[in-house]
Order: structure tokens, then sequence, then C-alpha cells
């Protein structure tokens, strides 16, 4: 499986996958810009891919592993191969690891051009930007900031706590419900239904389509039914970040997608109301519906998992000195402008206003600061927790004080890589 994963030749580099006609490219970069994928590997490593789905799967799940092998990526984890935007943001990244072997054997920068080196100096590169390029920027700085100095102190809290009660019972390291189950799912307000993703998929509109739908990004992967013939993404279909990364930005008063994500706010984009890869082996039409819509499934694992309100958690957080407002005793009073949601969120019989889900009062709480970032609730819980967990580890990019000023890997001007553009530029999948 490891020789899948790598070169064939080049056992340092990272494998990719090169994506075929038709195009044209949407730039004037190379065409290795696909996920590397079964197909293209030899058949030992495809017959080790089986072997451990076999042992693992029912046999109809494992028909269908079978029978969709060739176009399946060769990653840790398919799910990012799920749409076509975080397929080509993970492609970036064993690109990135490329580039670092070659960067490394051309400069005189006292560090070895091998695996090891590309693997360190991909992963602190990227942790430093989930800090200081992301999270800074979907949280409030002052949260980040406050959460940085402390040193994610009520993070560690929380563990020591639950490892108190647990004691040789658990598998890994704790994650608070709170996190992965409310916090980090805002995400979901922010995608589009449309987005402008290259030429031939957008402005100017003399491509194939002027705007790719959130439908065709999850077919053109390797579950989506749409990579045909050699199992391979087409060069049309190579993402152009200069209008994801806000290198080349649009308004969008032309009537198409703005290049922005959507606010944070309690508006879902309509494809996520109905989910057409979701929900299509239930019988029972209730039951259908329920996996189909993003927002029920959201809203009833919440409950599954007797996660607190929003007004309990928030009580709790300001309590133990983690943040400083105070809740949102009535949830219903933050939309004035939205009339039915209001009348319904105090009409509900277990009184929605005062007693809000979780996932929904993070994004009430970031809509009403004006949706360009989370509230200081939604702030802290994905803070605490991605700082707790990068300082957990004492070699990650935070607790090495890294910058990337510090680093031997350079752009071609001598300046640091210290963006997500940059990012992208030094893996050349980016102009």
């Amino acid at each position: 499986m490891i020789s899948g994963l790598r070169h064939p030749t080049l056992k340092d580099k990272m494998r990719v996958g090169t994506a075929i006609e038709p195009g044209p490219l949407p730039d004037n970069l190379d065409q290795h810009r696909d996920l590397p994928r079964y197909g293209q590997v030899q058949s030992s490593v495809r017959e080790a891919a089986l072997r451990l789905a076999q042992a693992a799967m029912t046999p109809e799940a494992f028909q269908k592993f079978s029978d969709t092998l060739p176009q399946r990526a060769i990653i840790g984890d398919n799910r990012n191969d799920e749409n076509l935007v975080v397929a080509q943001f993970h492609l970036s990244f064993l690109r990135f690891h490329n580039k670092a072997i070659d960067y490394l054997a051309s400069h005189d920068t006292g560090w070895i051009a091998d695996f090891s080196s590309a693997q360190a100096l991909t992963r602190l590169h990227y942790q430093w930007l989930i800090v200081d390029g992301y999270l800074k920027g979907v949280c409030d700085p002052v949260v980040v900031d406050r959460v940085v100095n402390d040193r994610a102190s009520h993070f560690f809290k929380f563990r020591a706590e639950f490892d108190a009660r647990r004691q040789n019972t658990r598998l890994g390291n704790a994650l608070p419900l709170e996190f992965f189950a409310a916090a980090y799912r805002f995400g979901h307000s922010m995608v589009r239904a449309f987005y402008d993703y290259n030429k031939n998929f957008g402005r100017p509109g003399t491509g194939f389509l002027p705007r790719a739908t959130l439908r065709l990004l999850f077919e053109f992967t390797g579950g989506g039914g749409r990579l045909d013939d050699e199992k391979k993404l087409p060069k049309n279909w190579i993402i152009d970040w200069a209008r994801f990364t806000g290198v080349d930005p649009h308004d969008g008063s032309d009537g198409e997608p703005a290049r922005l994500a959507r606010k944070i706010d309690t508006e879902l984009a309509p494809p996520l109301h109905m989910m057409f890869k979701e929900g299509e082996d239930q019988g029972d039409q209730q039951l259908k519906a329920l996996f189909k819509s993003l927002a029920r499934r959201n809203l009833r694992r919440g409950y599954n998992l007797r996660l607190p309100t929003g007004q309990a958690l928030h009580k709790h957080l300001k309590q133990i000195g983690a943040v400083e407002s105070s809740p949102i005793q009535d949830v219903s009073a933050l939309f004035a402008t939205k009339p039915d949601l209001q009348n319904f969120l105090a009409g509900t019989a277990t009184r929605f206003h005062e007693r809000t889900p979780l996932w929904f009062y993070i994004h009430a709480e970031a809509e009403a600061a004006g949706g360009n970032r989370l509230g200081e609730v939604g702030s802290c819980l994905v803070a605490l927790t991605l700082v707790g967990v990068l300082l957990a580890d004492p070699d990650s990019a935070l607790s090495r004080g890294f910058t990337p000023d510090q680093s031997p890997l350079k752009m071609p001007d001598n300046a640091p890589i210290d963006s997500i553009a940059k990012w992208m530029q030094f893996a050349a999948v980016m102009q």
C-alpha cells in the first residue's frame, strides 16, 4: 500500500495522478494535478487494497468497492475525494511535498532532500497556516490570540478531567463533542450552490458552462460516477485556485457567483437540503428525507449525542472564564428581519428560542455579528480544540514556535511561504 502512495521511481516523492483530455487546462501549468488512483498502480497494490477491504466489508459493500476500485484515490481518507475542491486541496499537499524535495535538492539549505525533510516542512507550513492563515480568518482573532497566549488551558483541563473519568478505557485522545458535532460544522453555511470554478466552468462564460454546480463537483470524484473511461480527472476540471484564494477576487456583480465563501449564518445552500448522494439506500421515505437533509442530520446528531443547548454551554464557558460574553437568552430576538424564522423558534413546544440546539446557536451567534467570522462561543470551541491539538504535539509548528521565515523553503523572490496563496504557488498548482 505504501508503494502505491509513493512515486514509482522517485521514492522520496508522493505519487500524483495526471489529468486527461478533454481540456483545456485552466492555466499554463502542467497536467499532473489529479489524485493518484488505483487504476494507475501495479496489480499488487490493487490486490492488497482488495484483501483489506474484503476482510472489513459485507459482501455487498465489497462488490461495490471492487467495481469502483480503478477510479478510487490512493489516499489515507477517501472523504477527501468526496468533492472536487477538497480533492484538489489534498493534491496540493502531495505537490507541496514533492516541490519541497526539488527545492532542497537545488538549494544549499543544510536540509537533506529526502522524504522525512519534505514531510516535516509540509506539516510545519500547513500547521502554521491553520492558526495564522485559517483560524484568525474564520474565528475572532482576539479569541484566537487569547487561546494561544493561554496555551489552550481550558482544552487541557477538559482532557485531564475526561481522562480521570475514563482511566484505561479510552481509545486515543479526546475531542469535545461540542466541537466536532456542532461548532466545526459551521462550514456548511459557507458552501455555495454554484462556483466560479475555472475558465471552463465559470467566468468569462465562454467555456463548457458559466458555473460549476455543487453536484458536478461531487460527481467528478472517485465515487461520483463521472470519471469514466480512463478513470482520471479531465483537464478541464482542474481547479483555478486564484479564484478561491483571493488573488483574483470578483464581487459577483455580473450575476455569477462571487469568488468568496458565503457568510457564516443560519442558511444553507439549497443542494444541502437534498443531498443527492445520501439516503438512496433507504426504503422508508421519512428516513430518506432525514438522511438527505444536512440540517436535519446535524440537529439529529446533536440530539442523539445529548449536546448541551447553546445557552447552557455559553453559560458554562463564561463561568470557567473561557468567554467574556453572556448567553443569548432569546435567540429569536436576533431575527427581526426574518419573521418566519423568529416565529418558528418562539413557537416550538421545546422552546428553541430559549433552549437552542448548539449547532444552530453557533450559526445564529455568527450571523448576529455580521457573518464574516464565528462569534465568541464558536470561536472559542474551534480555536481551543485546534490550538490544543497542536500544542499537544511537541513537534507541531505551534509547539516549536515555527514561523515561515524560519523555513528553508522560499518563494522565487526569497519571500517566506506565509499565505495559502503562496502555498499553492509553491506547490505549482496556481500561477
